[in-house]
């Protein structure tokens, strides 16, 4: 009982001087930086037309979401940049298997509130990339570009001086001349200031 007693006030006790090592560390989101990340979220797709499907009408279906992000802070709580979006997800239809992908390559801002918590938003352009399946197992494919928006929360933490992890949580819709395409979208990420 003692040894992990002992073990817990010791992690207590370098868990507390690492967070102040980081603030020793911590610069500011001034100047350039480059950034990517992992994740993933479910991600639907709308459309009128009863004559195709795609897999994903419903909504639910889990795509990998990765992404990457070039930028610069303009002050220490407001950073601009511009990133690339995929969501990628398989699945079948009527026995016949599908891909979907949506790209996106938007403007971004993140606001900082408190701390490492900050707003996301960003606006560009959206290309989709969709198999389709009619009831009588024909398939197609359907590739268009179209505008992207999207919003989120995100939080920051910095590992040391240059290095931040943070975590972002978003809703990102697309919209296309035929379809619109929504995904909901938590992610990590690291970035390099």
């Amino acid at each position: 009982m003692r040894r992990i007693i002992a073990g817990l006030i010791a992690l207590a006790f370098l868990l507390s001087a690492s967070s102040a090592w980081a603030i020793q560390g911590y610069k500011d989101r001034h100047g350039f930086f480059v950034g990517g990340g992992v994740g993933g979220g479910p991600g639907a797709v709308h459309h009128g037309d009863d004559a195709f499907e795609t897999g994903i009408e419903r909504g639910g279906a889990f795509g990998f979401a990765p992404h990457l992000v070039i930028g610069g802070g303009a002050t220490d709580n407001l950073v601009f940049g511009a990133e690339l979006n995929n969501w990628i997800h398989l699945t079948d239809v009527h026995s016949n298997r599908v891909n979907h992908q949506q790209w996106s390559a938007n403007a971004m801002a993140n606001i900082f509130i408190v701390h490492g918590l900050y707003l996301d938003a960003g606006l560009g352009l959206g290309y989709a990339f969709t198999d389709t399946v009619t009831a009588s197992g024909e398939t197609s494919r359907h590739q268009e570009l179209g505008l992207s928006t999207k919003l989120g929360l995100g939080i920051e933490y910095f590992l040391d001086g240059t290095i931040a992890a943070g975590m972002r949580f978003g809703y990102t819709r697309h919209f296309y001349r035929m379809v619109d395409f929504d995904t909901l979208v938590g992610n990590v990420y690291l970035r390099w200031y």
